[in-house]
């Protein structure tokens, strides 16, 4: 991405979810709170007056058919099965939760409130994360540590970080990252989480047998503007080549929720299920291992 800039992305994604807070169907993905988040982080009330009318909301979703069909109802539904792998993972006695380059995304700001006890860090890049301290107040469970993961240690950056405990047991969280990353980093992240005895939650892009990555029947135009911002994909992996991948990190214990896994335990319990999914993301719970 660019450095002086926040990513085109988060901003697409948040104005994606605000778009679905209006519809009858998907706003029912939509996390409380959410919405009156992501208004103060983008600042665009004129989106939002705009997004009120049916007329404009139809043309928004024609466009994502004709893009990536079913991307919306995708962010959404891979956030539901993040945020419930983090619950889960507080239940089970984690008292720290690390978002890596987080975006605009809303989770640690609405559980900082729910959970007072928990610690929560966000990492990201200066110019996205930046954005996003101009519109909410300083907590203190909650910290925004800037850091290009692109190019910088994560393991070291924390180990010398005040916000960031090591005797916490810890969850990090990699959503919608991975695929900015190339393979090196993204190894070298992992072992960082590894090292720091973390559990990780993660998305990455599942390569097709082609060798290929990105959505399933996703225009051409996608792949161009993504490069036009400086967010191409770079790095995607089959699911029999991530064993192997975790296994080297130290990571194991996988559990894979493709779009059919999504559909089944995020859309069909609210009777979604006939919604349009993406596909071509998978997320990941893993855990560090003994050597």
């Amino acid at each position: 991405m660019r450095d002086d800039s926040p990513s085109d992305t988060a901003i697409l994604i948040a104005r994606s979810i605000l778009l679905a807070s209006k519809d009858p169907f998907l706003g029912r993905l939509v996390a409380d709170q959410e919405p009156e988040i992501l208004k103060r982080i983008l600042n665009c009330a004129w989106f939002d007056r705009a997004t009120d009318f049916r007329q404009v909301r139809q043309i928004l979703f024609g466009i994502e058919r004709l893009l990536i069909p079913g991307i919306i109802a995708h962010y959404l539904v891979r956030k539901r099965r993040i945020e419930l792998a983090v619950r889960e993972a507080v239940a089970a006695g984690v008292s720290q939760v690390v978002v890596l380059g987080a975006g605009f995304d809303t989770l640690a700001w609405r559980l900082h409130t729910e959970f007072p006890q928990l610690s929560f860090v966000e990492i990201d890049h200066y110019a996205t994360q930046t954005v996003k301290l101009q519109a909410l107040e300083a907590r203190a469970n909650i910290h925004f540590l800037p850091l290009d993961l692109a190019k910088e240690p994560l393991a070291a950056y924390l180990r010398a970080c005040p916000a960031f405990s090591l005797d916490r047991p810890s969850i990090f969280i990699a959503e919608g990252l991975t695929m900015y990353l190339s393979a090196e980093r993204v190894g070298a992240v992992m072992r960082d989480i590894a090292g720091l005895a973390g559990r990780l939650v993660f998305t990455f892009m599942e390569r097709d047998d082609s060798g290929s990555i990105g959505f399933h029947g996703e225009n051409p135009f996608v792949a161009r503007w993504l490069r036009w911002r400086s967010e191409p994909f770079l790095w995607g992996i089959s699911r029999q080549d991530l064993i192997p991948l975790l296994a080297d990190a130290g990571l194991g214990h996988p559990v894979i929720s493709d779009d059919k896994i999504l559909r089944e335990s995020i859309l069909v319990p609210l009777d979604l299920g006939e919604i349009p999914l993406a596909r071509g993301e998978c997320v990941c719970i893993c855990s560090p291992v003994s050597r």
